[in-house]
């Protein structure tokens, strides 16, 4: 191996890490050395278990071609495989990085001479790299997804389809109930695919012996969710897009959905096609033209054993729970449940200082008024979480300067990492969250008019709600303690308000925010100290 000793003359000393990045908060590394590719992650601890990414790296390098067909890695794969690395953990520790955290799954797993590319590995970069198991793997997977993803109440499911080995997770409310990792992965299944474009006997072939070799996977009598994760998912869906004529589908915060009756169309084009006309597809390229089409067939068979008519693709995979390991977080699985949603939205609500408290009174405010006034906006428990979460985060733009702030908390919810959401539902709350104050949503807005019409709808609805509920607590001392609502003749809407304060300061904010309400909703908005400060008054007198 004389190409892997002039490899290790650049490597930085590993005893000696560069100092702590500015704010003192640990930068590790993380690397997943995949059957078919390397990926690593470079992120910055935010000292309470979370963490923002510095930096992404993936590279194609098939380690499972030879590993997986022949029992050996390849002297080219190896090559490959440590150059890879070097570059990798360069960047890292160029980007700061102090710790530096590796696995490898099945290729390297299952290769008889996987220990000695590890070795290598350790000379040349100083990594310490672990082999997992299959159900470690999969424990590691489970808890990224966890992380990222609201799993529901109901029973869900949880598959990453690698190169060489499935990784099988059943939830319920969010729950690890089984675990599973079977030797079934796109290049181990490619290399019993013959053909090129393979016949139809042949994929009807392999079509029922995946069905045989996964009928044994526990999956639940009814799925609410299939969530996929890893390459192959993300570049069917990216191939299901294409042959739709479509925009590619973004993930930026939320599940991209791919329906089964789209994955058959990828099925059914790919498997028409050579692999260099596969190869020159814009999502698939060279490195993954010979396995995707077995990949998105085993895809389809693990939906089909699911129960579900569509999957939910979800960028966060192994790589991501290794951070989560390394960072000490709590494991779903042992922890159990909590609203994956609500904490990314305290979590995201923590970037205005020392406005919380301010915060959750406004939210309680307004989802009082938006239980007591369901008769006249109609809308239902989705829009009251929206509305939750909006108030909740109405004020973290105050972090960035108070002077327009509501505008900066839309910016900040628009780019901020709400993976438990879709797209639309982040748009939703972050522009409720910028009309809490300033002009109402106007066509003229631009970001309000790019916005599809039962969007806005719902932001003039909620925002209404909120104007008022903000300007309830305009004191951030929290005076009103309590509300109560009649719907009165002549279209009025009474809001009476008890506290055993003064809050002619909040009413007076109120009367002032009401017209947004007045002009969604149609009816007129009053509002009267309550009972309590009346009966103060008697006993005083």
């Amino acid at each position: 191996m004389a190409r892997a000793r002039s490899l290790a003359a650049p490597v930085p000393a590993v005893d000696s890490p560069p100092p702590p990045p500015p704010g003192g908060f640990e930068r590790l590394a993380a690397i997943d050395i995949g059957s078919n590719s390397i990926h690593m992650l470079v992120v910055e601890s935010d000292g309470s278990g979370g963490y923002r990414v510095l930096a992404r790296e993936r590279a194609m390098v098939r380690l499972g071609k030879s590993a997986l067909s022949r029992g050996a890695l390849s002297a080219a794969a190896i090559r490959r495989g440590l150059e890879t690395l070097l570059k990798m953990t360069t960047l890292a520790r160029l980007k700061g990085a102090r710790q530096l955290v590796a696995v490898a799954t099945s290729a390297v797993r299952e290769a008889a001479n996987g220990d000695e590319f590890l070795s290598q590995v350790r000379a040349i970069t100083g990594l310490d790299v672990r082999k997992l198991s299959g159900l470690e793997e999969g424990a590691l997977i489970f808890r990224a997804v966890r992380h990222a993803v609201d799993l529901g109440r109901g029973w869900s499911v949880v598959v990453d389809v690698g190169g060489g080995s499935t990784e099988w997770c059943v939830a319920r409310a969010g729950r690890l109930r089984s675990l599973k990792s079977v030797p079934l992965g796109s290049l181990r299944l490619a290399a019993r695919l013959t053909g090129d474009p393979p016949a139809p006997a042949a994929l009807a072939k392999l079509r029922r012996a995946v069905r045989d070799e996964i009928a044994a996977l526990r999956a639940p009598a009814a799925t609410a969710l299939l969530v996929a994760t890893s390459g192959t998912a993300a570049c069917c869906g990216d191939l299901a897009d294409l042959f739709a004529g479509r925009e590619r589908r973004g993930a930026t915060g939320g599940l991209r959905e791919l329906r089964r009756r789209e994955l058959a169309e990828v099925i059914s084009r790919l498997s028409l096609l050579r692999r260099r006309e596969i190869a020159a597809l814009p999502p698939v390229g060279a490195p993954r033209a010979g396995s995707i089409l077995a990949g998105a067939l085993l895809l389809d068979e693990l939906a089909r054993h699911a129960g579900v008519d569509r999957l939910h693709m979800c960028d966060r995979a192994l790589r991501e729970g290794l951070v989560l390991e390394a960072l000490g977080h709590a494991d779903p699985a042992e922890a159990g449940g909590g609203d994956v949603r609500r904490r990314q939205v305290l979590a995201l609500a923590q970037r205005a200082p020392g406005g919380l408290e301010h915060a959750q009174q406004v939210a309680r405010l307004a989802l009082r008024l938006f239980d007591l006034t369901a008769p006249v906006h109609g809308l239902g428990e989705r829009e009251r979480e929206w509305l939750e979460h909006a108030a909740l985060l109405h004020d973290i733009g105050s972090s960035i300067h108070f002077e327009g702030h509501h505008k900066h908390s839309q910016y900040l919810i628009l780019s901020a990492d709400l993976d438990a959401f879709d797209r639309r539902e982040i748009e939703i709350v972050a522009h409720v969250a910028r009309y809490h104050r300033g002009a109402p949503p106007r066509r003229r807005h631009d970001s309000f008019a790019a916005l599809e019409a039962w969007q806005q709808h719902r932001i003039e609805a909620l925002a209404a709600l909120l104007r008022v509920a903000n300007a309830l607590d305009r004191t951030h001392a929290a005076r009103v303690v309590e509300l109560y609502v009649s719907l009165a003749k002549r279209r009025r809407v009474v809001i009476e308000l008890l506290s055993p304060f003064d809050v002619s300061l909040e009413v007076a904010a109120a009367r002032d925010r009401a017209d947004l309400f007045e002009r969604v909703f149609g009816r007129r908005l009053d509002f009267r100290q309550g009972l309590e400060r009346s009966a103060r008054r008697r006993q005083r007198a």
